[in-house]
């Protein structure tokens, strides 16, 4: 049986990624900061609550999870974003806010990585998915500065894990989000109807994106159907970033 670990499992994204694995019968040890998993996980996945923030050693009770038989597959869903706190560097000055953000977007999938590591060398066709977002390849119109840095980031950490691992038959890519209706974004949709409207309006296909559409691109990256594809970054927003308005 194919083993795979998931950060941010009680997230939208990371929720319906590992839904999607267990339906087609991988084992999934699934984590996030809440001490419980959410109902909506499915059953027989194993969760283990861990703090991204904490230091390296926190990790330790989820990696022990994996057990002798090793990891097949690695997702980096975790994020976060503070939508009222974040901004231009030219107007808010939030110190906790970058650290923060940079913790969970960034430090926190380098330090998981690594730690996952030694089992996923152990065998062939091992697979990385990095949840980043189309703010770490495009600028947007209101700034969260925090968050576009953290998701660069990870995208340029991403192609350098893929180059370094590629010899060792360890596939790593990314997944670039769009405009997702996921439970963090949700509220700020219900605050102001017309930004849904808009948002949709601005977006090619007509509608926004669902968590099942990320965790779809991502089922298939980490599959042997993309067993040939590496350092790679999937857009998934509907054709909204290729525009030029």
């Amino acid at each position: 049986m194919r083993t795979a670990l998931v950060t941010g499992a009680n997230g939208g994204i990371g929720g319906a990624i590992v839904n999607l694995l267990r339906a087609d019968g991988v084992r999934v040890i699934a984590t996030d900061v809440s001490g419980s998993a959410s109902p909506e996980l499915a059953a027989g996945t194993a969760y283990v609550p861990t703090d991204l923030l904490d230091d390296t050693a926190s990790f330790d009770p989820l990696i022990a999870e994996v057990g002798d038989g090793g990891l097949d597959y690695l997702v980096n869903a975790a994020g976060l974003a503070f939508f009222e706190r974040d901004g231009s560097i030219f107007d808010k000055h939030d110190d906790e806010v970058w650290d923060k953000t940079l913790g969970v977007n960034l430090h926190a999938v380098r330090r998981v990585t690594t730690a996952a590591l030694p089992y996923l060398r152990r065998g062939q066709g091992k697979s990385i998915v990095n949840v980043a977002s189309i703010a770490g390849l495009r600028g947007m119109d209101s700034p969260l500065d925090a968050y576009q840095v953290s998701k660069a980031a990870l995208v340029s950490l991403s192609r350098s894990m893929a180059l370094r691992l590629a010899t060792e038959g360890i596939r790593c890519n990314v997944v670039c989000p769009g405009a997702i209706l996921t439970p963090m974004i949700a509220p700020l949709y219900d605050e102001s109807p017309q930004r849904r409207t808009n948002m949709e309006g601005r977006t090619p296909l007509g509608r926004l994106g669902i968590p099942a559409d990320v965790a779809e691109a991502t089922r298939f990256l980490l599959s042997a159907g993309a067993s040939f594809i590496t350092a790679a970054e999937l857009v998934i927003d509907g054709g909204w970033s290729a525009q030029l308005k």
